[in-house]
């Protein structure tokens, strides 16, 4: 187990570093303290060749003009909190409107453009990072000095966690999410990868994709994941379904449920790499994206993004998001990695 670190560039004075992780299988993590983006993700294939897991940028340049989250932390609140508003404890607060009339992960001074204060250790079993940072009282609208501490931890069963703890002094929502975007198939597009989701619904939404506090069964959609599904097939397949088309393939919340017998949330597989990804997570919620699949602009990349529900905030029906002061919470994610 080993950890390179690497200069690479700075952010307002602030050094930003990469660190690689690195296990004694090869497999190898690299980590910017700059949103604590996952930038890269080395795993051999079935050949034996090392194949590059997520989508990435090589300069800093690049991160800090990008839109789509690439990699990164999301915070104070993943996904979308309704026309930027919610009311807690009798008083209303007003977030940044960043996506449309809603805020969108976090708002402007989201958790991905920060430079993280940065730890790391190795020891014989794993190699860990712990980044730390604090969000103020009244940042981005939200209430409540919030202090933060993510730890990635790399070991030699392939494996990568990131645990999120989070504390404040007054009751606020959060929502954390990890916005890496797969791409364990040599292909162009998605569409012959495997995935699997454990989850009977996803949660309704409205045209702009704001949950309308309604849950709305996979069964006979495009959404049924629960067995390991090429997503052409799932996509191509005849059954109509108006929450589909509204995007033309998936940015939706699926309600996750209860963990069995230790086996992961979801399953992502390409059988032209023979690279699995198990995932894990302690959250409610899981975002499937792969943005439209009826164009030739896919992505190229998937993301599954563990988070609670969108605008739970203002649906007393979903899974509380409040954290009180003295009631820390802890956001757990856990990639397995295997090649077959």
């Amino acid at each position: 187990m080993k950890i390179e670190v690497s200069e690479f560039g700075a952010l307002q004075g602030e050094a930003v570093k990469a660190f690689t992780l690195i296990n004694d299988q090869d497999m190898q993590v690299t980590l910017l303290n700059l949103g604590g983006i996952i930038k890269d993700i080395k795993v051999r294939d079935r050949s034996g060749e090392f194949k590059h897991c997520v989508q990435s940028f090589d300069s800093l340049e690049q991160y800090i003009e990008d839109k789509t989250y690439r990699g990164a932390i999301v915070g104070r609140y993943a996904n979308r909190i309704g026309q930027a508003t919610f009311t807690l404890d009798g008083k209303q607060y007003f977030l940044d409107k960043n996506g449309g009339d809603h805020c969108l992960h976090g708002g402007n001074t989201g958790f991905h453009k920060r430079v993280w204060d940065a730890a790391h250790s190795v020891n014989a079993q794993q190699c860990s990072l712990t980044l730390q940072l604090t969000s103020p009282d009244g940042e981005g609208g939200f209430p409540g000095n919030v202090d933060i501490t993510a730890c990635y931890t790399l070991d030699n069963n392939n494996v990568l966690s990131l645990s999120i703890c989070a504390s404040t002094d007054k009751s606020t929502p959060l929502s954390f999410t990890q916005h890496a975007y797969f791409t364990l198939s040599n292909e162009s597009t998605v569409g012959s990868t495997y995935v699997k989701i454990d989850a009977d619904h996803v949660t309704q939404a409205d045209s702009t994709l704001l949950p309308t506090g309604r849950l709305t069964s996979v069964t006979n959609t495009p959404f049924d994941y629960r067995t390991l599904t090429k997503i052409a097939s799932r996509v191509n397949s005849s059954l109509p379904c108006e929450l589909f088309e509204m995007v033309g393939g998936y940015d939706h919340n699926y309600v996750l449920t209860a963990l069995k017998n230790n086996q992961p949330n979801a399953l992502v597989y390409a059988e032209d790499t023979g690279i699995e990804m198990a995932l894990s997570t302690n959250l409610p919620g899981l975002q499937f994206y792969t943005g439209s699949l009826q164009t030739s602009e896919q992505i190229g990349a998937l993301c599954l993004e563990p988070q609670h529900f969108p605008d739970a905030p203002n649906r007393p029906e979903f899974p509380s998001c409040i954290v009180e002061p003295g009631k820390p919470m802890t956001a757990l994610f856990r990639y397995a990695f295997s090649v077959d």
